[in-house]
């Protein structure tokens, strides 16, 4: 998962941590509130008709009354039933039970109180109090009222589903709004990402650019103050890598000129020495030590005269190598087998490094291989996603183990060197040196990494 995804989310999920935290409260009130309202709504709706009756009484509009208040949109079901079980509107749930309390109540009293709730008070308050009851999918708001035929009990519904209708279109708009605010600090989280996740790159880039041999490569120290300190200890370091490598190309090179005087005094001791064959041999060492040392030299300076980034045609290099080994090849009776794809990428390699890789794989073909043995060079490119240059070196041979890719090691008598200097030529350019068996082939390939 990316560092800019998980900004991202990190905003996210606290947003949505604080309005869940949030919404919990605020549903419970706003379910709170909504069913009060419903309520309010239907005490309200029967106190009105309840006050129509108290003026009125039961007549013949009762019915019309009852059915123009049921048919407004903003009010509550209403219901109206008569000490003689008489009822007016829709019949309402739990009503029955209000019935047959309303007829008891006036068998028990009779007409001559005028007194509902028992208080002695007269005639004078004709409505009782409000009781409100749960019923099934809401509760009933209860109003009784003392006509000339007896209480009248006036019920008002407050529906469970109007209550939720209610919460529903009061808690959209503040849904609506946490969407929004979701977006709102999405896309503050991208643009902060985004800005964060630029510098960083730009900071890995180089970091990859060091890491490919180019130590002149600086990253602009712009962004965070945090992002500003990487870049500029990366800076710093790969100012110190250029350093420490050109300090110590140059003591090398130092190192090899002090040389020079000893092999200068040795080479006139040589000189002076009589006409013979020790002094034939003691002048082909010397000369065989200068051209060591000379060539230190120039590989100890090599990367002043080439720059820090190399690079090389690998088809050129390979055809030079064979040519050189040709004469050899063709004098131990040898088929040969030259294969190079034309106009192969640029590798990550300088010519001396990837010529002394291959020499040092056709020499090993030569050298521990019977005479009449058959080889062959290749240099193509591979079609999988990630991109090589691959120079191959196959000879008939018995083979050899593992363990002889490794510096110093070898089942052949030999030093062990070849394969480690065309490891290490395979390693430095970003790839690998493999070694497989195809019977009856033993295959050296070099993968090159591309320039």
């Amino acid at each position: 998962m990316s560092l800019r995804v998980r900004i991202r989310l990190l905003a996210l999920g606290a947003t949505v941590a604080v309005l869940v935290l949030f919404s919990i409260p605020l549903w419970v009130l706003e379910s709170r509130s909504a069913s009060q309202d419903v309520e309010d709504s239907a005490t309200e709706t029967a106190l009105g008709v309840a006050d129509y009756l108290s003026a009125a009484g039961v007549s013949d509009d009762l019915t019309d009354y009852v059915a123009r208040v049921n048919d407004r949109e903003d009010a509550s079901q209403v219901e109206v039933i008569t000490a003689d079980g008489t009822t007016y509107g829709p019949a309402l749930p739990g009503a029955d039970e209000q019935a047959s309390a309303t007829r008891g109540d006036a068998d028990q009293d009779g007409d001559d109180s005028g007194d509902v709730d028992g208080d002695r008070d007269g005639p004078f308050l004709r409505q009782s109090q409000v009781d409100v009851d749960d019923v099934t999918g809401g509760r009933l708001v209860r109003v009784e009222v003392r006509t000339g035929g007896g209480p009248t009990v006036v019920l008002g519904y407050a529906d469970d589903a109007q209550v939720r209708s209610t919460l529903a279109a009061r808690l959209f708009p503040l849904g609506v709004a946490a969407l929004l605010l979701l977006v709102v600090i999405g896309a503050a989280a991208e643009l902060v990402a985004r800005r964060l996740v630029t510098d960083l790159d730009r900071t890995a880039d180089l970091a990859d650019t060091i890491a490919a041999g180019d130590a002149v490569a600086r990253v602009p120290e712009s962004g965070p103050p945090e992002v500003r300190r990487v870049a500029h200890a990366l800076n710093g370091l790969a100012g110190r890598i250029d350093e420490l490598l050109a300090a110590e190309r140059e003591t090398a090179a130092d190192l090899s000129h002090r040389l020079r005087t000893p092999l200068t005094a040795l080479r006139l001791d040589v000189e002076a020495l009589p006409e013979g064959e020790s002094r034939s041999e003691l002048e082909d060492h010397v000369n065989t030590l200068e051209r060591t040392l000379t060539a230190i030299i120039h590989q100890a300076r090599r990367s002043g005269r080439e720059g820090t980034r190399v690079g090389c045609r690998p088809g050129p290099v390979v055809a030079e190598s064979v040519a050189y080994w040709q004469p050899l090849i063709e004098d131990q009776d040898r088929e040969v087998e030259v294969a190079v794809t034309p106009d192969l990428p640029e590798v990550h390699a300088s010519v001396d490094d990837l010529r002394a890789a291959i020499d040092a794989l056709v020499e090993n073909c030569i050298a521990h291989t019977p005479d009449h043995t058959a080889i062959a060079v290749r240099a193509f490119e591979t079609s999988s996603d990630s991109r090589r240059v691959v120079v191959e070196v196959r000879d008939q041979g018995p083979g050899f183990g593992a363990d002889a890719v490794r510096r110093g090691r070898s089942d052949r008598g030999s030093t062990g060197l070849g394969l480690d200097i065309a490891r290490r030529c395979a390693r430095a350019s970003g790839g690998e040196l493999v070694v497989t068996r195809e019977e009856p082939w033993t295959v050296v390939q070099l993968r090159l990494g591309l320039a």
